[in-house]
């Protein structure tokens, strides 16, 4: 009889530790439930993208210009354009442009495919050049360059100065920065939630928007050797996109 009792106190000490293992459990479910919600909770993110641009004042010129010359022989079209190119390259050189250099050099024959045959009319060699002035001086450079032989203006370009540049860019990053945080508070403050921190930072692009080369046609260079060329750099634009992931 002691033997079925003590089996019997044996089997109550089971059920009592089953029961207190499911109580266990349960409380454990719940109480992992919570804990769970929290994280949750703490790890509600936003995200949002700010704008900015700025624009300034181009003060550099980038002008293209070529000597042309049509003959009737490649000696002579190559003479006649070397010797032209010197004078311009030397006075160029006396007004002090920046960043002078040849951008190419060609020459070839001309034909004319009348009545279906062609025929060599002559030659036509070209040398072009590239460089730098202020805007300020870039209507005088470009009068001074036709009279000392140049007879194709190409082209013309305006940009700011490195330094503007920069700080223009760091302006319109500033810019897009309080765009974005901005948006976030105007969200967050309709939902009366409030921003927690700033988790990731992207600037996903950013860039300079410069005004496309002006070309000149062929009628206006004898205009310039005879009128002051007038020249307006316009301006550019510089801009910045910033994107916030924000914890809330």
């Amino acid at each position: 009889m002691n033997g079925i009792r003590g089996w019997k106190g044996l089997k109550g000490v089971a059920w009592l530790g089953l029961v207190l293992a499911v109580a266990l459990l349960g409380w454990n479910a719940i109480a992992g439930g919570g804990a769970m919600a929290s994280p949750a909770e703490g790890s509600r993110m936003l995200t949002v993208t700010g704008q900015g641009s700025v624009s300034v004042e181009n003060s550099i010129a980038l002008i293209r210009l070529g000597v042309v010359i049509q003959g009737e022989t490649a000696q002579s079209v190559q003479q006649q354009v070397a010797e032209r190119s010197e004078r311009l390259v030397n006075r160029l050189k006396e007004l002090q442009v920046g960043a002078l250099q040849t951008t190419g050099i060609s020459l070839y024959p001309q034909y004319d495919y009348r009545d279906g045959q062609p025929r060599l009319t002559g030659v036509q060699g070209q040398n072009s050049l590239q460089f730098e002035v202020p805007v300020a001086r870039a209507g005088q450079v470009l009068d001074e360059a036709v009279a000392a032989g140049a007879t194709q203006v190409e082209s013309v370009s305006f940009r700011a100065d490195e330094a503007t540049l920069l700080e223009a860019r760091s302006r319109a990053l500033t810019q897009a920065v309080k765009d974005a945080q901005r948006q976030a508070q105007d969200v967050l403050g309709a939902l009366n939630l409030s921003i927690r921190s700033v988790e990731r930072i992207q600037i996903q692009s950013d860039g300079y928007m410069i005004p496309p080369p002006i070309p000149f046609a062929r009628a206006d260079y004898a205009r310039l050797e005879t009128a002051s060329t007038p020249v307006e750099g316009g301006q550019q634009t510089v801009r910045a996109q910033v994107t916030l992931e924000i914890r809330y």
